[in-house]
């Protein structure tokens, strides 16, 4: 009687893929739980982010108030921060064009401070209209128009 049971080898067999069924399974559902926490964590992070940036904009606010020029080529920009928090302008860009700040650029002004920036523009023709944007570091702009 004891004999059959122990030549029958078929119940082992059937436990033993059992056992590795669900080892595979546990181990392919231990790495997809880890994947997607990996890329629902990145996402979260990105967007957050993303949202932080845009709050940051929404509290900035600035003002071209002066634009004045030394002589033939170098105009310069006075900036008023009227917004809730510290800027730096960028750029600026001239009818489209940008141009390199020679002083000013990266400026941090304080809420209610004022900020000059200065910058050569070649051909400058007197009676012309300009249309100059100022670019903060979170990308706020302000467009003013300037008759030569």
């Amino acid at each position: 009687m004891l004999s059959p049971l122990i030549h029958d080898r078929r119940g082992v067999s059937e436990v033993v893929a059992s056992l590795l069924m669900i080892l595979i399974v546990s181990v392919a559902g231990t790495a997809l739980y880890s994947y997607s926490m990996n890329t629902f964590s990145s996402s979260w992070s990105s967007f957050h982010l993303q949202t932080k940036v845009k709050e940051e904009r929404a509290q900035e606010r600035f003002s071209v108030i002066a634009v004045w020029s030394d002589d033939v080529s170098l105009l310069n920009l006075t900036i008023l921060n009227h917004g809730k928090i510290q800027l730096a302008i960028d750029a600026v860009y001239v009818n489209g064009t940008k141009i390199a700040i020679d002083e000013g650029r990266g400026t941090v002004v304080g809420t209610k401070g004022k900020v000059q920036v200065k910058f050569t523009l070649t051909g400058l023709m007197q009676g012309e209209i300009y249309e100059i944007i100022a670019v903060s570091e979170r990308g706020s702009r302000d467009v003013v128009y300037w008759k030569a």
